[in-house]
């Protein structure tokens, strides 16, 4: 049952389950074919619909097969735990990209709050492999997914129940 919603835009149940969860998938297609990496992201649901933001290199496969326009998909899902009515997740086609340098500070504070481990890892490595990632990941951007098209499927309020909504 599909649920498209034009002109009222409720995103309460989008937003806690963006705020439950951590990993988004990003998927790109480039030369050598299709190509999806999962990523940490966090959440600014204040902004409407909603924008997240991830660190990632701009060398990295997922970052240099997103198309100057910055057209791509992501998709956000909870871990299964045995029950079809668990099955929760969203599908979202937007924009990627890169953070503006005066934007970065304030994003970096959300992020890092958000994930203290990797900046603990950039800042305070412990071994090498944590010495070379940390370095990898001070070296990385941040990024900003804009949505377009959302669709939120949620089992737990019916079976393949959805909401869509085209910004």
């Amino acid at each position: 049952m599909s649920n498209v919603i034009d002109e009222v835009k409720d995103f309460t149940k989008l937003h806690e389950f963006l705020n439950a969860e951590s990993v988004l998938t990003i998927a790109t297609s480039d030369a050598c074919g299709l190509w999806s990496a999962p990523v940490l992201y966090a959440a600014d649901t204040t902004e409407q619909p909603f924008a997240l933001y991830f660190l990632s290199s701009a060398n990295s496969r997922h970052i240099k097969s997103i198309p100057a326009s910055g057209s791509a998909a992501v998709s956000i899902y909870s871990d299964y735990r045995g029950d079809w009515q668990s099955i929760c997740g969203a599908q979202i086609h937007g924009t990627i990209m890169q953070v503006a340098v005066e934007r970065r500070a304030s994003i970096a504070e959300a992020y890092f709050s958000r994930f203290p481990e990797i900046k603990v890892l950039i800042d305070n490595p412990k071994t090498q492999q944590e010495t070379l990632i940390g370095a990898a990941f001070g070296r990385s951007h941040f990024y900003r997914v804009t949505p377009s098209f959302i669709r939120f499927t949620n089992n737990g309020d019916s079976f393949a129940g959805r909401t869509e909504w085209q910004l």
